[in-house]
């Protein structure tokens, strides 16, 4: 699907096929803001795939110039006719939103991969976050810039973010809310490819079908491994390494990358479960 332009209608587009889930968001006149009811679609979708075997990896797109520009601009401001405990109640609804969109795409078993042009910022920046792997344009600008608006993180942004390119690094993006472009992504490890604008559905899609066609109990052991490792010792890590290993090895796809191995070939990965 080609994300720069399309004339669907619907506000998020998804697809099964081939083993890659996809959902695009499509609200291109709106810079795809998060609202509640898309947020409500994609995660329905999301979750939907948690347990389907036919599914090997998921895409996770937008439709037109800009990824996500953060929340949905016209829902916020209703707040200033609440009251200040009305607004922070609601706040404090859309803000378990979003956090719970980010869990659910780190939880997924399947690989995440985001592909993003454009802006990405407040949650559109915590999706990139959250996802196992992030291509970019080199039109990307991504940030926290929920300090401009007078509010600090959400989006579960506030852990990830830390993780992945330190705690003052972190503080350097969230106190100042500025704008990262594509270069300074990659230089941070916040995204894993920057490629020209009019390249990154199909380098998106060909990554898709390069983990497609990989050994799906392999690669969600290897992402379950990653996911909690800064939480475990080294002899945790040892354990759970030995107890990924053993499941991998109960499958039939160990079988056939011994056979494939052995006979100086290809590897055919079929197994789903």
């Amino acid at each position: 699907m080609d994300t720069a332009t399309t004339n669907d209608e619907r506000e998020l587009i998804t697809s099964i096929g081939d083993g890659i889930a996809s959902a695009t968001i499509n609200r291109p006149a709106a810079r795809n803001a998060m609202s509640t009811e898309v947020r409500g679609e994609l995660m329905a979708f999301l979750e939907s795939l948690r347990d389907n075997r036919d599914v090997r990896v998921v895409l996770l797109q937008a439709a037109g110039k800009t990824f996500i520009a953060g929340g949905d601009v016209k829902a916020f401001g209703l707040g200033l006719e609440m009251s200040p405990e009305d607004r922070a109640a609601d706040m404090k609804r859309r803000a378990a939103g979003a956090g719970a969109l980010s869990a659910l795409i780190s939880g997924l078993p399947q690989p995440v991969i985001v592909a993003a042009r454009g802006f990405a910022v407040g949650v559109g920046a915590s999706v990139i976050f959250a996802a196992d792997l992030a291509i970019v344009s080199e039109t990307a600008k991504v940030g926290l810039t929920h300090v401009t608006l007078g509010i600090s993180p959400d989006g579960a942004a506030t852990h990830f973010l830390p993780r992945q390119v330190g705690m003052k690094r972190a503080a350097q993006v969230a106190l100042l809310g500025e704008l990262m472009g594509a270069d300074e992504l990659l230089a941070l490890g916040l995204v894993n490819w920057v490629v020209p604008d009019a390249e990154l559905d199909a380098r998106a899609m060909a990554l898709a079908r390069k983990l497609a066609a990989g050994a799906p109990v392999a690669q969600q052991q290897t992402k379950r491994l990653l996911q909690g490792a800064l939480a475990r010792d080294i002899d945790a890590t040892v354990a759970a390494e030995a107890d990924s290993l053993a499941t991998c090895a109960r499958t039939d796809d160990y079988a056939e990358g011994l056979r494939a191995i052995l006979g100086k070939r290809p590897a055919v990965f079929g197994q789903r479960s």
